[in-house]
């Protein structure tokens, strides 16, 4: 009977025991977890902080070829990307275009302006995804002026106005390795036409 009552004590023990062994297994997880969420939330802000977007969506809307920030009116004027290739038209007889060396005719301005593929959405979607701030970024914008080729193709690239070596590299080269655009159309015919797009340096930290 003795024994019987061993048998018994030491199996309630046992179970005792292992009930008091997976709750704190449990906890210790769940403690776990919770030291891995509290880690997650405060690198989160550090992460959001370091990325620095292109433009603000609130601005994107009323960019164009020729917009000018309010800073930039004194020295740029609305015609600016058309102004940037004034040194070509100047020899021509024609008011709104020129003949290149390849005997390529060339607009200031076409009725149907040239278009990033998919649009504005998809140009601004491209600059934030490509774009790298260098390390001498500062606040302000570098407007670059480029041909949109009769192919699609960017060529002529040229700074209108910069801010400082590493973001004017910066802006050249994020025009420089665009995809194709569609091309401008002047009277029905699509045509080689210029272009003005300002990259926009808005450093966060």
């Amino acid at each position: 009977m003795k024994n019987y009552l061993y048998q018994i004590t030491g199996l309630i023990f046992t179970v005792a025991f292992l009930s008091f062994s997976c709750d704190s297994a449990k906890k210790n997880e769940s403690k776990t977890e919770n030291i891995d969420e509290s880690e997650a939330k405060t690198e989160a802000p550090a992460t959001a902080q370091s990325s620095n977007e292109w433009i603000e969506s609130s601005e994107a809307s009323n960019l164009s070829s020729t917009w000018v920030d309010e800073e930039d009116k004194g020295e740029l004027s609305n015609t600016w990307a058309e102004d940037a290739f004034a040194e070509e038209s100047e020899g021509s007889n024609l008011s709104n275009s020129w003949v290149d060396a390849d005997g390529e005719t060339i607009y200031k301005k076409t009725e149907v302006p040239p278009e990033f593929v998919g649009g504005k959405d998809a140009l601004f979607d491209y600059i934030n995804k490509n774009i790298t701030y260098p390390e001498d970024v500062v606040k302000g914008n570098v407007y670059v002026a480029f041909v949109v080729t009769k192919d699609g193709a960017i060529r002529d690239v040229r700074i209108v106005k910069g801010i400082n070596e590493g973001c004017d590299k910066e802006a050249l080269r994020l025009i420089k390795n665009m995809p194709s655009w569609d091309p401008g159309m002047q009277k029905g015919k699509i045509v080689s036409s210029v272009y003005g797009l300002p990259i926009i340096f808005r450093p966060k930290n």
